[in-house]
């Protein structure tokens, strides 16, 4: 049952960190089925309800990773588009009707599966180890407000949902000839010419109007439209402005390292080797005594010969994990194992066999390999990461303290940022224009801020804005400095584009005409005035520079009538005339292409197959979208 679980556990356990980092606001196991405050849900979805809170979330998260994935390219107009907003809630609105459809479906996730996934997340695991820390564990949670009980459903419920998807996505089949037709498709050639019909070359023969030209300006007024703009002085409190000012001691940090030696010590690890005489639950007397006797007999030939133990374990051992490695278990801690095995295990010297012990799976042959000592890493090495990790209380409350100065400063001095700049050794900085929908620095796009700056106080009253928090442990607070409402170009200053603009569509216009009548008498034999460029061999792999407009209608001309023609406009305007004198039939691919194709296709088809089921999923959830909510009003 959880077969694509575990072949996709460390995609499942990177998801499962968006679950735990600071910025994620949970709401608890039963957030996700809350009817309760449905007059200001943004979706429902299944008869639950999507809260502004939880889009807003979302929406912030989204950005964020948007802005990471840009860096200094981050165009922050777009990062609160309407384009992201739905994306978002759209995905929220997947993912509700997933787990309603999962919860429905009575899928199962057993509380072992919860607890290995978890367990296995680097997040929690000891650094000093690598080993799954409780405490470490309890402390994440607790420090994001979240039980280890609600934390542990977020990740049934997620379980669930990639069970949801792995059942659908790993049916997809796909049969061998139509990977043979489709790389065949992709691989076949054929030679081409063309000729371009470009509507720079029928300017001359079009003519545009000043009557016209006005028209178009009346209908597409929008089209020239400036919106309402700003531009602000600005200054930026965060935990960087305060320096070296908290410190840390070393007596502070000693006394943590005492406290909290457990993280910092390595227990005894010991390597052993073993042969397991498996036992089935069910196994009466007579089937113990023989299995007890094949495994003394084992362990007389061990001691014989000692260097036979890892052929005897490649033979002989029915446990499938080890004995292809000649019966080594690797290095394991105290409590790992079974108990009579554990404890077999500790009560051994180096070199040491015994057996047979008896545990739940059968007669092992024991032989103690190696002995790594219990281990402590010195406080040196750790003292930097001790210190950093004291250092974050205090700066944050070192830090709530002043940026509740700072805002209080910014209130009571609102003719100018100065005060507070020179108070808290601030530099003022000057943005470009920004407009409601940003623009300028990041900080500066977050809609609490846009909303201030804009806001009839500052703008009129020429106030600060308020000390606002953009990001976690962030304050900005803004002055504008100059102002213009939103207006439209003047019809002088742009009609000479505007008549350019139509003189181009009329030469395209024309342009296609020409090429749908010179298609026309090439199809009838009639070539004449057509300068074909040179031919070259093109294939759905290799394209040149056949656009792709013409890419299909070219492959799906008949090579048994040669030479064919294709005519297509592209979106520069342009028409052209394409012909086809030559088809080159593909090979069987190699058995290695052919594999990387059919793997290509299966993922395209199950993408496809999964994209089906979730619109089936969706359309059976009862969705509503309250789109007044989620959509941010155009400015006019």
């Amino acid at each position: 049952m959880f077969d694509w679980v575990d072949k996709h556990k460390r995609w499942i356990q990177i998801g499962l960190l968006f679950l735990i980092v600071p910025s994620f606001a949970f709401f608890g196991i039963n957030y996700y089925f809350d009817d309760a405050g449905d007059a200001g849900a943004v979706a429902k979805v299944a008869g639950t309800r999507i809260s502004p809170a939880e889009f807003d979330n979302a929406l912030r998260e989204r950005q964020e990773e948007l802005r990471q994935m840009m860096k200094d390219k981050v165009d922050t107009s777009m990062l609160d588009s309407n384009e992201v907003r739905n994306a978002v809630i759209n995905g929220l609105v997947e993912k509700r009707a997933l787990l309603a459809h999962s919860l429905n479906s009575g899928m199962a996730v057993p509380d072992a599966q919860v607890q290995k996934i978890i367990r296995e997340i680097p997040y929690f695991q000891d650094q000093a180890t690598g080993k799954f820390s409780l405490a470490r564990y309890n402390e994440l949670l607790k420090s994001q407000g979240m039980t280890a009980v609600m934390f542990e459903e977020r990740v049934r419920q997620d379980l669930r949902i990639a069970q949801t998807r792995g059942s659908v996505v790993d049916s997809t089949v796909l049969a061998d000839a139509v990977v043979t037709k489709l790389g065949k498709i992709r691989e076949q050639t054929r030679v081409v010419s063309q000729v371009i019909f470009s509507p720079e070359k029928a300017v001359g023969r079009v003519t545009v109007t000043d009557d016209e030209v006005r028209k178009h300006y009346d209908a597409t007024q929008k089209d020239f439209r400036i919106p309402e703009r700003a531009r602000v002085e600005y200054i930026v409190l965060g935990p960087d402005s305060l320096g070296k000012a908290v410190a840390v001691s070393d007596d502070e940090i000693r006394e943590y390292y005492d406290k909290n030696k457990s993280q910092y010590s390595k227990p005894e690890e010991r390597k052993a080797s073993h042969i397991l005489i498996s036992l089935g639950k069910d196994a009466d007397a007579a089937a113990k005594d023989k299995a007890r006797k094949q495994a003394e007999d084992l362990l007389a030939q061990v001691k014989a010969a000692p260097k036979s133990f890892e052929d005897l374990a490649r033979k002989f051992s029915q446990d499938p994990g080890s004995a292809k490695s000649g019966g080594s278990l690797g290095f394991f801690a105290r409590g790992a194992m079974v108990k009579p095995f554990d404890e077999a295990v500790f009560a051994m010297k180096a070199g040491d066999l015994q057996g047979p012990v008896e545990t739940q799976y059968g007669f092992h042959i024991i032989r103690l390999d190696e002995i790594k000592a219990a281990s402590e890493t010195p406080i040196e090495e750790v003292k930097a990461a001790i210190e950093e990790q004291l250092r974050k209380p205090k700066i944050g409350k070192a830090f709530a303290d002043m940026a509740e100065n700072f805002t209080q400063t910014v209130y009571e001095q609102s003719d100018s940022l100065k005060p507070a700049a020179e108070a808290f050794k601030l530099k003022i900085e000057t943005s470009d224009w920004i407009t409601r929908d940003g623009g300028g620095d990041p900080l500066l796009a977050k809609p609490a801020m846009l909303a201030k700056i804009f806001s009839e106080d500052v703008i009129k009253n020429k106030r600060n804005t308020d000390a606002i928090e953009v990001e976690s442990g962030k304050l900005v607070a803004a002055r504008v400095i100059e102002h213009r409402e939103a207006s439209v170009l003047p019809f002088e200053d742009v009609k000479s584009d505007i008549a350019k603009r139509l003189q181009l569509v009329k030469a395209a216009k024309q342009m296609e005409t020409d090429g749908r009548a010179a298609l026309e008498k090439a199809r009838k034999g009639d070539e004449a005035g057509l300068d074909w460029s040179a031919p070259v061999e093109l294939s759905l792999q290799r394209p040149g520079t056949l656009v792709a407009e013409a890419a299909r209608d070219v492959f799906a001309a008949d090579p048994a009538k040669l030479p064919a023609f294709v005519g297509v406009q592209d979106a520069n305007g342009r028409y052209l005339l394409y012909k086809i004198t030559k088809v080159v039939e593909a090979p069987d691919l190699p058995p290695e292409e052919k594999k990387a194709l059919a793997k290509q296709i299966a993922q395209v088809a199950a993408q496809q197959q999964w994209d089906a089921y979730l619109q089936a999923i969706k359309a059976s959830a009862g969705v509503s979208i309250d789109t007044t909510k989620i959509e941010r009003k155009a400015q006019q």
